[in-house]
């Protein structure tokens, strides 16, 4: 009589019944919201094209992309906000990147302008629309007794927004015509440059490292 005392089966108004269900019910649900929340996506603003400072971004040049971005979504320009109108980006956005909220600025606010700039000669293939080349001028002879002034770096890293292979003044197959993003404070320089008796040359620069927003 005694031991069927003993074994009597627990009542549900036992605490520690009550506190262990209680325990497996949070457990669940932690791992439903875990999962959720690694399962959520967000809808988020990436490049469709190159994007360089001094060009006005369109909705044409983007492209909606749902990622999973946990606690840094607000690090990217959400696509369920807009696109602000006459906006350019503070640097080069490559294509597939992703749109950090803090690339993007008033066009008017940006220190520096696109400047176009004819070309004599061949250009590196590695040339292109979001690259970044630097820009030499070497004054012209004056003559036979002239043995020229040395050539002078006067851009460094400049984006490319734009390149016309085998245009301009040199004839077909004879020079290119490059639009770059020239800061302000190398514009004086360029635009002294093209209106003296210079030669312009332009070479690839190292492509700035972006790892941040990087898409495949």
């Amino acid at each position: 009589m005694e031991l069927s005392k003993r074994i009597r089966r627990p009542k549900w108004t036992d605490a520690r019944l009550l506190v262990g269900a209680v325990l497996v019910v949070v457990a669940i649900v932690a791992t439903y919201l875990l999962i959720s929340a690694a399962n959520a996506t967000t809808r988020v603003w990436a490049s469709a094209v190159p994007l360089v400072p001094g060009q006005v971004v369109s909705a044409e040049d983007l492209r909606v992309a749902e990622v999973n971005l946990a606690d840094i979504g607000d690090k990217y320009l959400s696509a369920d906000a807009g696109f602000p109108d006459h906006s350019s980006v503070r640097a080069v956005i490559a294509a597939g990147e992703l749109l950090p909220a803090s690339a993007l600025a008033p066009i008017a606010e940006l220190e520096g302008r696109i400047v176009a700039i004819d070309v004599a000669g061949s250009v590196p293939t590695v040339v292109d629309t979001g690259s970044l080349v630097d820009v030499w001028a070497q004054p012209e002879s004056k003559g036979l007794d002239d043995d020229g002034a040395a050539p002078q770096q006067i851009v460094t890293s400049a984006p490319v927004s734009n390149i016309s292979r085998e245009v301009g003044s040199f004839g077909v197959g004879d020079g290119a015509r490059i639009e770059v993003f020239v800061a302000s404070s190398e514009l004086a320089d360029v635009l002294g440059a093209l209106d003296g008796n210079s030669v312009l040359s332009v070479v690839g620069a190292p492509a700035e490292v972006r790892a941040e927003g990087s898409q495949s």
